[in-house]
């Protein structure tokens, strides 16, 4: 987002709503940018985003094929919804416009838009791991997905480990030349693969921190500032190792009692992606943990873990931070 700010342009996507996929697209112009979106129908949405882009290929892209639940309407819809992206995108497309896309939820888009005599320059940015074939290859749909792939004309990704992943998934399906070191050819498509680590923002993220603490904050520090505190804020997700941290604590409680009553573990972790099962059961297991820790260590006026599964405001939390 911020690049599109500073050079101008089109963000577009889904609206974040269901409801009929055939009305006229949303748009709204805010400074520099154009924003355009649409519903997507309760079948749509369910079948692309909840059954496949996060019960198939976020647990597959984070080593976890133990959850992965794939199933053939999922992945028609999967399909079904990047072709109505493109068929959505294509009359707002101009000449010399350069299309960016991002992460899992679009891996074929770009073939979408090649079949529709799209010729653009299409760059793609995976904002999560890619894993090694041996775990893509469990995929029914690798071949598909890694052949859609090779429509970008360039490939980024947050390591090299993830790169070099790609490369041995696709070089194990087909012949890759490799021109230079990232410059490649696949199925007769030349493309690029490149890596961007992402970082954060500090200027903003101290922008946030500064002035004074609201009246609760200031007051919760005055109560605290005895207590050493661990404070700790993901989404409520199985790849962050929430249930491994708790555990982490209670053996840290366990082993040297001498920090009881002086020490205390806040986790704020807000539900995420609640109609998938793997995401409702780690909820209720933190649940659980969070209780049962307590149980076992807390004394009355000492509570060993705070566990919050709600959302908190940005600018709170930076000021939390700090």
């Amino acid at each position: 987002l911020g690049a599109l700010k500073a050079a101008g342009g089109l963000w577009f996507g889904w609206s974040g709503e269901t409801g009929n996929e055939d009305q006229p697209l949303k748009k709204v112009k805010k400074g520099n940018i154009t924003w355009a979106s649409f519903n997507l129908s309760e079948q749509d949405l369910d079948e692309y985003y909840n059954q496949f882009s996060n019960a198939v290929l976020w647990p597959a892209f984070h080593y976890r094929l133990d959850l992965v639940q794939f199933q053939r309407p999922a992945w028609d819809g999967y399909l079904r919804v990047n072709a109505l992206l493109a068929d959505k995108l294509l009359p707002l497309l101009q000449d010399d416009d350069i299309i960016w896309i991002h992460d899992y939820h679009l891996l074929p888009f770009a073939h979408e838009l090649r079949k529709r005599g799209v010729n653009n320059r299409i760059g793609f940015f995976l904002h999560i791991p890619f894993p090694t074939p041996e775990i893509f290859n469990a995929l029914p749909t690798y071949d598909t997905l890694l052949e859609q792939l090779c429509d970008y004309d360039l490939l980024g990704c947050e390591t090299e480990t993830d790169r070099l992943a790609f490369l041995d998934c696709l070089s194990n399906l087909t012949r890759v030349t490799t021109r230079s070191a990232k410059s490649h050819t696949a199925w007769g498509k030349a493309f690029r693969t490149e890596v961007y680590p992402i970082g954060i923002e500090p200027k903003e993220i101290a922008k946030q921190a500064a002035g004074p603490l609201p009246p609760k904050l200031a007051q919760l520090k005055a109560e605290l500032k005895n207590v050493q505190n661990i404070f700790s804020v993901e989404r409520l997700d199985y790849s962050k190792g929430l249930p491994e941290r708790f555990l982490a604590y209670e053996a840290l409680l366990e082993k040297y009692p001498q920090h009881h009553g002086k020490i205390r573990y806040t986790q704020i972790a807000p539900t995420s992606r609640g109609d998938v099962q793997a995401y409702q059961d780690i909820r209720h297991q933190l649940e659980n943990e969070a209780g049962r820790i307590n149980g076992k260590y807390g004394q009355l006026g000492w509570t060993p873990l705070y566990y919050l599964n709600q959302h908190f405001d940005r600018k709170l939390l930076m000021k939390i931070f700090r």
